[in-house]
């Protein structure tokens, strides 16, 4: 079943900015898809429509075979969960246990019941110690938990995040690619836009680059990855180990490329001798 399709959808804020141009392309249930590309290639717009907080100018988008553009969408949108760039914008309530337990109170479930989703989201990104804390108050690390924790509350069946690893500590940001390759693992399809090269390979299989509103390529992610060429298409380089990887097998050192520190250990491991 395809969680998401893209049919010839084209998206403008006004006649002088064309956010998207005819965009195509459809999402499997339980895959992870990454859109890379340039600032004002139209990911964050696109994410916007698949969510259904925009709708398009032409064509049409469906999210579990459900158009966005019917009624009978607002019954489909409890089963996505949005974590928007700047988490300032999802975080409105007094306190962070307010913010996290506002979706489930909002389409009904009992208070109790709420209140035991919102705990179990906020344990989940590790941040249950801070439910009774003033959101505005937070570190932009502890913000950014928190409104993944508002995504996660009513366990969606897709999960849409814009650049969710920028401005994180380097530990939250491994903490979160494992939270999503969990939650991937476990059913959740996920679709993310990123600049962060490196943290793709710990959270998708396929990536869609994007350029100047529409689609320019794209497909497995490690065979995108290690295509230095395509990636520079759209402004973009391969993460620093599969670089790595790429020069050594210029002079002879490599047979391919390595797409993690975890494969370049196992590969050292096993052609390389102990210092004596």
């Amino acid at each position: 079943m395809k969680a998401v399709k893209v049919s010839d959808v084209s998206f403008s804020y006004s006649q002088e900015v064309k956010a998207l141009r005819s965009i195509s392309f459809s999402v499997s249930s339980g895959e992870s898809v990454g859109l890379v590309g340039p600032n004002g290639a139209g990911k964050s717009t696109l994410l916007l429509l698949l969510a259904g907080l925009l709708q398009p100018e032409k064509g049409h988008v469906e999210v579990f075979g459900v158009s966005t553009s019917t009624r009978g969408f607002s019954e489909t949108r409890r089963r996505i969960g949005v974590v928007f760039q700047d988490p300032d914008d999802q975080l409105f309530n007094s306190t962070v246990l307010g913010d996290v337990i506002y979706a489930p109170v909002n389409v009904g479930v009992p208070r109790k019941e709420a209140e035991a989703l919102a705990y179990e989201a906020l344990l989940a990104v590790n941040a249950l110690h801070l439910k009774d804390r003033r959101p505005h108050r937070l570190s932009f690390g502890e913000k950014r938990r928190v409104a993944i924790a508002t995504a996660l509350v009513l366990k969606p069946d897709l999960l849409i995040l814009d650049e969710p690893t920028a401005n994180l500590d380097s530990v939250s940001r491994l903490e979160l690619m494992d939270l999503l390759r969990r939650l991937n693992l476990g059913g959740t399809t996920v679709v993310v836009s990123t600049h962060d090269m490196d943290a793709l390979s710990g959270i998708v299989n396929r990536v869609i680059m994007m350029d100047a509103g529409c689609i320019v390529g794209g497909g497995d992610l490690r065979e995108v990855l290690a295509d230095e060429v395509l990636l520079a298409t759209v402004g973009m380089k391969p993460p620093d180990i599969v670089r790595l990887y790429l020069m050594l097998r210029e002079i002879g050192l490599s047979r391919g490329p390595v797409y993690s520190v975890e494969e370049a250990y196992d590969d050292l491991k096993t052609r390389l001798k102990p210092l004596s």
